[in-house]
């Protein structure tokens, strides 16, 4: 065929799939629209109840031809003013609909009654008629709002526009903001001279700078500012309310400047606010709350007095002290108070403490502070179960709709050896079941896994790589962050998986690690020594021994491998916006994972000694070297609380090097539900336009085993809230679309088209590379997620869109044909959370 034909039936099929889409389209907007229409119109009476509220708009005025920045963001904060909002719509039928119709009584048995009262209280809402007195409010809140942004001469009116049979209407906010006062000079004034000067000295860092707008927004973040400011240097009763109201001049009533005053105001009858120093420190560490005494002071250690009422403390007094950020002599700071309050309440021997403060009744500039704490069990049990819908990652499984049992036993000890040391032993015992495939045994796998976990309420470096890493970078912000704030942890694991005829692994785990809040939005998570331990055994004879013997691939990187790191092992960074309470945030996460550097250090230098090319192992069990990073990146648009869009971009990479020739199994990306590309199964795509016979049957879902060394997700999710159901579970709908694929870094003769490619390559009429963009899988669907207060169980509906290679049964078509869909094209994942 020549490139004009096949051009030629490309577009062909192109063309069909489009039209497939836009019949399907077309149907539905149809449909929404009846019941948009008719379903609602017949009981909607004109001029009797008034006019059915559809929309409300925001128009600003273009007679003035002014330009006005930000008006997007202006647009949002004026419409948080609307007084009467328009119903809600079920997937673009107006609930008011389900409220008519369930009002309907005629020919209905009890059942019916009953039925439709769930329906009222479930999915319908009382029409939301027009209200003029409402409507004048609104224009009013959204003229104040925009003078308080500056807009000082601002007007706003509205108007109601109706259709021809005077049923619905629409109001329009008419916006005339008249020009935005901006900032031509800010003076700071104080009677109180010591704190002017302390003023004056941060005011580069002012949020009212010359040019920036009259706002009242900048205004309270700037009485924020040097609220935390005054009191972290000694103010300890300071209060935004010594900061007075703005007082502003103009200075060109042409330019539409102004000049600025902003007043700090002394105490009452008094010239000065005083400074205070922290005086005696006491600590109560056996406080309980329902007495009303305590026991005397009758203990002094590391400048702070203790009450131990001559019983033995139970946390030793310098783990205390360590968690105490207030030193006697120094200047009064309320990020000390709140620290002490944070770090202690962190130790968990502890319910969060009180903390009285006095002033000194011998030196008013001086304050006494009094610890109160109530200890917290020291040993506590519990025990959980889980029951969910499994999709096993792991290849060689052949059952399908696995559910899984879990039962988790834990023990916990809040003060192991009298440091507030937090000790943990858990057990999980899991199986799998497959009730409803008959080829299959019932049982399909026993999982058992048992953690310890050993934290210690500081950061214990050994050996001292942070601080060598520090003086190299020559920079210890990151350092002292991690003495300050950091906590350590020893960790232990053994998991043992038996997949009944198939394989089992026994995987080991030892890691000692740190972890660090560096700030409100940022957090790292590190193991500095980490050792794992993958020994897989192979049932002789089973499915999976056939799929090992005919791909070289899974072979290699499905054999015993050590995953070391004696210095470094891996290192997670976390930033996220959520805690903000912004409506568009940011989430970040990183990953950046190493094995096997210190003994390829070490295994090359005994071979340049010995002068040999010796390649160490331990028992037969190879020592696995590769690098490894993963970034995830997200964007949050909270539109108001029922309404949610997310993009999110996952990327990753790693390679091999010195002796391993791949990146063990367990360590590489693959796609697929539940969390990435939802119109495959897990390891059922890719690499790139490699195509596994095995995958096109859904019924194999839990055999597919592909995976490789490169990954790129893209997901886009809009979340809206459907209804209150029962009174206890919000139901959430979303609408999904995902791309992307995973590749390998070589060629890999066995899977070809799978190595990530800027060019399309033949050899001997057979693609061999293809151009990384072709291959780009894209699926979208539906799901639902049920939001039970304490969790959320999730269910994903998706479908390929695009397949990432061109298929011969599609006229050699990247594009899914919709003519010949089916159910079993359709993808499920269940799960609990979100997706991201």
């Amino acid at each position: 065929m020549s490139c004009i034909e096949e051009n030629g039936v490309k577009k062909k099929i192109r063309t069909k799939h489009w039209q497939s889409l836009f019949r399907m389209s077309a149907m539905l907007a149809i449909t929404l629209l009846f019941f948009q229409s008719c379903g609602i119109n017949k009981y909607l009476q004109p001029e009797k109840e008034g006019l059915w509220l559809v929309a409300n708009k925001i128009e600003f005025d273009k007679e003035s031809g002014e330009k006005i920045k930000g008006k997007s963001y202006l647009t949002e904060q004026l419409s948080q003013r609307f007084q009467q909002n328009p119903n809600k719509k079920l997937f673009g039928i107006p609930r008011p609909y389900f409220y008519f119709i369930s009002l309907d009584s005629i020919d209905k048995t009890k059942f019916g009654l009953k039925s439709d009262r769930s329906m009222r209280k479930m999915l319908g809402e009382e029409p939301v008629y027009i209200d003029t007195v409402l409507a004048a409010r609104t224009a009013e809140l959204m003229a104040t709002r925009l003078q308080n942004k500056g807009y000082f001469k601002a007007s706003v009116d509205y108007s109601i526009t109706s259709n021809k049979k005077k049923t619905k209407g629409t109001v329009h906010y008419h916006v005339k903001p008249k020009g935005l006062y901006t900032i031509d000079t800010l003076i700071y004034e104080s009677k109180d001279t010591a704190i002017l000067r302390i003023v004056q000295a941060i005011a580069d860092k002012s949020f009212l700078k010359p040019g920036a707008p009259i706002d009242i927004d900048l205004y309270e973040k700037e009485v924020s500012r040097i609220t935390n400011h005054l009191i972290n240097r000694g103010y300890a009763n300071f209060y935004p309310q010594y900061i007075n109201s703005l007082e502003a001049f103009d200075s060109s009533d042409v330019a539409l400047n102004a000049q600025l005053i902003l007043e700090i105001l002394p105490p009452p009858n008094k010239t000065e606010h005083p400074i205070y120093r922290i005086g005696d420190i006491y600590v109560y560490p056996d406080y309980n709350p329902n007495l009303g005494s305590s026991p005397p002071i009758d203990t002094f250690i590391n400048g702070v007095h203790f009450a131990s009422g001559g019983k033995k403390f139970r946390v030793r007094p310098r783990s205390l002290t360590r968690s105490i950020s207030l030193r006697k002599g120094e200047l009064y700071r309320f990020d000390d108070v709140e620290s002490t309050r944070r770090q202690i309440a962190a130790l968990g021997v502890f319910t969060t403490p009180t903390i009285r403060i006095d002033e000194n009744p011998e030196n008013p500039n001086t304050l006494n502070f009094r610890i109160y704490l109530t200890p917290n069990k020291k040993w506590e049990i519990e025990i959980s179960g889980d029951l969910s819908y499994t999709e096993r990652n792991g290849p060689g499984i052949t059952s399908t709709n696995l559910i899984g049992i879990t039962g988790s036993p834990s023990i916990r000890n809040r003060n192991m050896f009298r440091g507030a040391e937090l000790f943990v032993v858990g057990l999980d015992l899991g199986m799998e079941l497959s009730p409803f495939d008959g080829d299959s045994a019932l049982i399909n796998s026993f999982d058992i896994r048992a953690q310890t976990d050993l934290y210690f309420p500081r950061f214990v470096e050994f050996p001292k790589v942070w601080n060598g890493f520090s003086k190299l970078m020559g920079n210890r912000k990151l350092y002292d962050k991690l003495k300050k704030n950091g906590i350590s942890r020893v960790s232990a694991s053994y998991n043992w998986l038996n997949l009944l005829n198939n394989y089992d692994l026994n995987f080991l785990n030892l890691s000692f690690g740190h972890e660090v809040k560096l700030s409100t939005t940022k957090r790292i998570f590190a193991n500095q020594v980490g050792i794992d331990v993958l020994i897989p055994k192979i049932d002789a004879g089973s499915a999976f021994e056939e799929l090992l013997n005919e791909q070289p691939f899974l072979q290699r990187s499905f054999s015993k491998q050590f995953m070391t790191g004696f210095l470094f092992r891996d290192i997670t960074f976390i930033y996220d916006q959520s805690f903000l309470g912004y409506n568009k945030y940011w989430y970040f996460s990183g990953n950046f994972d190493i094995s096997g550097i210190e003994i390829m250090g070490l295994n090359w230098l005994h071979n340049k000694i010995a002068n040999n090319n010796t390649v160490w192992n331990l028992g037969g069990v190879d020592f696995s070297q590769y690098v490894r990073l993963e970034l995830d990146g997200r964007r949050y648009w909270k539109y108001d609380p029922n309404r949610t869009l997310v993009a999110r971009l996952n990327v990753g990479i790693e390679r091999p090097f010195y002796n391993s020739t791949d990146v063990p199994y367990v360590k590489q990306f693959f796609v697929g539900t539940p969390n990435s590309i939802r119109g495959w199964y897990a390891r059922g795509l890719g690499p790139g336009s490699f195509k596994e016979a095995l995958t096109d049957d859904n019924s194999n879902r839990n055999r597919f085993y592909q995976a490789a060394d490169l990954k790129i997700v893209f997901n886009l999710e809009y979340r809206q809230f459907l209804m209150r159901m029962f009174g206890v579970t919000n139901v959430h709908g979303a609408l999904f679309i995902d791309a992307g694929n995973i590749w390998t870094l070589n060629y890999d003769p066995e899977r070809k088209g799978s190595q990530f490619s800027f060019k399309t390559e033949f050899q001997d009429g057979e693609m061999i590379r293809n151009h990384f963009i072709n291959t780009i899988a894209v699926a979208g669907g539906i799901g639902l997620r049920f939001d039970v207060s304490y969790f959320t169980f999730r269910t994903d509906l998706g479908t390929p869109i695009r397949y990432p290679y061109p298929d011969a049964d599609r006229n050699g078509s990247y594009w899914a044909d919709y003519s010949n869909w089916k159910l079993r094209d359709i993808a499920l994942s269940l799960g609990l959370g979100y997706p991201f």
